[in-house]
This record gives structure tokens, sequence and C-alpha cells, in this order.
């Protein structure tokens, strides 16, 4: 599959964003996950102690792909 470029970019961009939210407001994720997680599953969220550490590491990995996918796809 061909992309564009502009689809490139989307992808290591949205990537890189998606992490540095992750990496910035950790606790705001978290209380959206419990308000989704009772509005639509209608279940109890409980995050455990460490919970905003965890969002923390997604959101390295969200940036090391994003550095992965922005040296792949501008070859």
């Amino acid at each position: 599959m061909k992309l564009s470029d502009t689809e490139r970019t989307l992808l290591w961009v949205g990537s890189a964003l998606a992490g540095v939210v992750h990496l910035a407001i950790p606790g705001f994720l978290l209380w959206l996950g419990g308000l989704s997680y009772r509005w639509f599953l209608r279940v109890e969220f409980d995050p455990k102690p460490g919970a905003r550490g965890r969002v923390r590491l997604v959101g390295l990995g969200f940036l090391a792909v994003a550095a992965a996918l922005r040296r792949l796809l501008d070859r």
C-alpha cells in the first residue's frame, strides 16, 4: 500500500501527539477512562497505585513509535 506524504506525516505526528498527551496529563486520561467505563460499560473503574506512571510509560512508547515511523516513512 502506497501512502501519500500527508498520510505519512499524519502517522508519526499523531503518534507523537498521543505520546505528549500521555506524558502531560495522565490523571485526566485516567479520569476520562473511568468516565467511559461508567457510561458505556456500566462498570466501576478503579485505577491502582502507580497507574499514572504506567500511563506515562505508554506515552514514552508512543514517542518511540513516532520516532521509528518518521525514520521509516521519510525514506
